[in-house]
């Protein structure tokens, strides 16, 4: 099967995931071994293998060279890979911030998500955090003051991914955003009441808005099968682009799930916590009892 034309506006870590998932198919297919493209091209087996589990991007030009080697010949199918060769490697506004792996693909994901689910259990999802408490959660999990400058740093990419997702929320095809939270987030006083009631006023409004779908699981509903401390749960439009799953770490800057198995599990846990929580008015009214008692 040929290569899919390449939409115009495909992301840059979607155009990386797609290219790597042909390029392995296409060496496959082919019957040649690692070993043996890593022969014909002079490259190092550890180049191959970033480039197939898709650690790095591959250049336009080696694209092309590995396809020859395939045996791939046809002009659509050489001119809609170099095409997503290009996508991958072009430059985004992420691209000044220095990121680990994982969050930067986090972030390039968030951009081209046609759905996000986050789910917590700790605290506010970062794509709905008020600025006082979004520099009070970092400066907590950073473990340092609130003026160091990498806490600066990491305030202005939460802030910034918030503008991305509002823009593209006011597009025409707008993303999907829906928000499960345990109970036990909007009764943790992050940053003080002042802070804290400030939020729970920004929830109360974005349900009221009635754009993001959202659900609250009180604490007195007691124990639900759930999914941890907190993820987001991301969703393309392109059929053969699968979910992902970025899974919160307090040691890390998270982890990305691909396999397809683990995030059917996660679907399950988030569609569990949605039917034994709270929605629309029932909702703004735990916010808001909440919120007045503090």
């Amino acid at each position: 099967m040929g290569a899919r034309s390449v939409p115009e506006q495909v992301g840059q870590v979607i155009a990386r995931e797609r290219l790597r998932a042909r390029l392995v198919e296409l060496r496959r297919r082919s019957g040649l071994s690692s070993d043996t493209v890593v022969a014909l091209t002079h490259w190092s087996l550890s180049k191959l293998n970033r480039i197939e589990t898709g650690t790095v991007s591959i250049q336009p030009l080696d694209a092309q060279a590995l396809l020859r080697i395939y045996g791939v010949t046809e002009p659509a199918e050489v001119s809609a890979l170099t095409d997503l060769a290009i996508a991958a490697r072009r430059r985004q506004w992420w691209s000044g911030y220095q990121l680990g792996s994982e969050l930067r693909d986090l972030v390039a994901y968030e951009t081209v998500a046609s759905r996000i689910t986050v789910y917590q259990a700790l605290c506010i999802p970062a794509l709905l955090q008020t600025e006082a408490y979004a520099r009070v959660a970092l400066t907590a999990a950073a473990g340092k003051k609130a003026d160091d400058p990498g806490v600066q740093k990491a305030l202005d990419l939460r802030l910034r991914r918030q503008t991305e997702l509002a823009d593209r929320m006011r597009g025409r095809e707008p993303p999907r955003l829906h928000a499960v939270l345990d109970g036990a987030v909007l009764e943790r006083r992050v940053g003080g009441s002042r802070v804290m009631r400030d939020q729970l006023e920004r929830l109360v409004e974005v349900i009221a808005e009635g754009r993001i779908p959202f659900v609250v699981v009180p604490l007195r509903h007691g124990m639900i099968p759930g999914a941890g401390g907190g993820l987001e749960l991301l969703e393309f439009p392109g059929v053969e682009d699968p979910d992902v799953v970025f899974v919160e770490s307090p040691v890390r800057d998270g982890l990305l799930v691909r396999d397809k198995e683990l995030i059917a599990g996660y679907h399950d846990a988030v569609d569990a916590l949605t039917d034994a929580g709270l929605t629309r008015d029932a909702a703004i009214d735990e916010i808001r009892r909440i919120r007045d008692n503090m």
